[in-house]
């Protein structure tokens, strides 16, 4: 009974095909092939972010609906982290985060989804990569024009002399001075998130277009310097509509969305204590709150609530992490707040459950919900393995035909 070849004899032949100058022309030939395959593997794991982001652009198709309205909030999901792109009805667009380097292609992806080619503002809320560790992709796919960022000077700045006070005390991490230097690499305007009056750290100006009635106001930091990172985060309050109103600042009393990064009670507390005089005014109601910090117990206190009184409460994290995000204190809180005129809690939506959020004018209602889209890994990454095995049975092929060679010389 003839014996049945095994795996590697089917792949790499055995010696007696090889035989003589036309098995060493078979072999060649096989060789040429095997190379092609793996050239074409190995292609397809180094452009496999290109690749997996063009292929995937169709599971971002939205419902009909969302071109409805003249503006659209989007709540990215990018696992655990945070991402919100908020379209403008002048066509501006605002990106808030950009979530973590690991949620590149995720973010990519989407943003080719609804066609952004210019980002008129990037926001970078502090300097925690699960919020900016993706902002140098986005510099380099994206035309970005204005960049937002936090009153925390990088080495980076400090080298170079750019937008420094001497006297500061540099706090940063790795990504953070990545981040920076591509900022400045890619000459975009640079300004700082910061409220507080200071003659090396001018107030951050609010962003208004009347002609297409929106506003953009930035409540926080207050202080320069915090012992907790997060801290940083700007309470970002944006309004559509009216900006004829009664609010002090100029603008209608109720907050469309506002977006708080991984702000502390402890920033929350400053943000109540600096608004003090507007508190029982309404003009800190909001209608969608983009939970701090993921949720986490350390954010969100009783009193933030209770003067924000949102009726939805977005919260963004991952499925699953290791984090614990969002903490059952947090929702316990959610589900129990009452806002200062007695309403009951908001309706709380979260992007591990329900993928990404996007909000419209016409209503309070979310215009869209990705249920079909959550974060997902780079599988073309699994790729890898295929080109390794490639690689070995191409180097124990040259090893068979330049054995077969000597032994035939």
């Amino acid at each position: 009974m003839a014996r049945k070849k095994g795996t590697l004899s089917k792949l790499l032949g055995t010696k007696s095909e090889y035989k003589g100058e036309k098995g060493r022309k078979r072999l060649i030939v096989k060789l040429v092939i095997y190379f092609i395959v793996w050239a074409g593997l190995l292609c397809s794991l180094v452009f496999s972010k290109d690749i997996d982001r063009g292929m995937n652009k169709k599971d971002f198709n939205f419902n009909e609906s969302i071109s409805a309205g003249e503006y659209k909030v989007h709540f990215i999901d990018v696992g655990q982290g945070d991402s919100s792109l908020i379209e403008f009805p002048d066509g501006k667009k605002m990106l808030i985060d950009t979530g973590e380097d690991s949620a590149e292609n995720n973010l990519l992806r989407y943003l080719d989804s609804v066609n952004i080619t210019t980002i008129d503002y990037l926001v970078l809320t502090h300097t925690d990569s699960d919020h900016i560790g993706n902002a140098e992709a986005v510099l380099e796919n994206y035309d970005v024009l204005t960049v937002y960022m936090p009153t925390v000077y990088s080495t980076y700045d400090e080298e170079n002399g750019f937008d420094t006070d001497p006297d500061y005390t540099t706090k940063e991490t790795k990504v953070y001075s990545r981040v920076t230097e591509a900022v400045y690499k890619e000459g975009a305007t640079v300004i700082r998130t910061f409220v507080g009056e200071d003659e090396d750290t001018p107030k951050t100006q609010p962003i208004v277009n009347e002609e297409y009635n929106y506003r953009v106001d930035f409540y926080a930091p207050y202080s320069e310097t915090f012992s907790d990172s997060n801290d940083y985060s700007p309470v970002i309050m944006v309004r559509f509509g009216d900006l004829d109103g009664k609010g002090e600042n100029g603008a209608n009393l109720t907050v469309d969305f506002m977006f708080v990064g991984d702000l502390e009670e402890k920033g929350e507390e400053e943000f109540l204590e600096e608004n003090s005089s507007i508190l029982t005014t309404g003009e800190l109601d909001c209608e969608i709150l983009k939970v701090g910090h993921h949720g986490s117990s350390t954010s969100s206190s009783e009193e933030f609530l209770k003067v924000t009184c949102p009726e939805y409460a977005i919260i963004s994290c991952g499925k699953d992490n290791k984090y614990g995000h969002p903490h059952d204190e947090t929702i316990a809180k959610l589900e129990q707040a009452f806002c200062s005129d007695g309403t009951s809690h908001p309706q709380i939506m979260r992007t591990d459950e329900l993928g990404s959020i996007v909000f419209g004018e016409g209503g309070t209602e979310p215009i869209a919900v990705q249920y079909n889209y959550n974060y997902v890994s780079d599988t073309y990454l699994q790729w890898k393995y295929f080109v390794i095995l490639g690689g070995v049975i191409l180097i124990l092929m040259l090893v068979f035909i330049v054995k077969t060679k000597k032994k035939e010389d």
